[in-house]
């Protein structure tokens, strides 16, 4: 009887946690691992690398909308849509992808899009992205465009940037 129990046991298996769990704010750290030349576009030496979000530390914001496959993200309060997938067996993977706007703090103007692999670490997430950008600066009179092929992300839930002493 007793291994009957233990094989049904073994044999269920558990809900995934709601994808809510990752609401909240975050420290973001990103960075580009793709070899320099592996990144393509044009003007890319006149690339705003430091004011980018995908390069070095941001702030995040993250709220599931339930039911809609999305997920509201603040970076550096700016407002982006992600769809979002996580395979319902699957409750640590997940990919999301957005494309908008993002004004840097240096006066560049990116027309973007990300897309990222991600997993739950706890109340963290690490993963990898791609990411594409049209952009211009009209202080200086640079444009361009970049694509990089991969880059590694880490999200420390409830951290803000100025925490990391950067």
């Amino acid at each position: 009887m007793l291994l009957l129990v233990l094989t049904a046991l073994l044999g269920c298996s558990t809900e995934c946690p709601s994808d809510t769990r990752l609401n909240g704010d975050y420290a973001v750290w990103s960075y580009v691992t793709a070899p320099t030349a592996d990144i393509t576009g044009q003007d890319i030496a006149d690339y705003p690398w430091p004011a980018m979000f995908f390069n070095g530390w941001s702030a995040w914001n993250m709220e599931y909308v339930s039911g809609h496959q999305q997920v509201q993200i603040f970076i550096d309060d700016q407002p982006f849509t992600a769809d979002f997938h996580r395979a319902p067996d699957d409750c640590r993977n997940f990919t999301m992808q957005f494309a908008g706007t993002y004004l840097s703090d240096q006066g560049s103007t990116h027309d973007f899009q990300w897309q990222g692999d991600l997993a739950y670490q706890g109340p963290n997430m690490t993963g990898t992205w791609v990411y594409q950008d049209t952009w211009s600066n009209t202080a200086d009179g640079t444009s361009g465009s970049v694509n990089v092929p991969e880059g590694q992300i880490s999200l420390t839930a409830g951290g803000a940037v100025g925490d990391t002493g950067l």
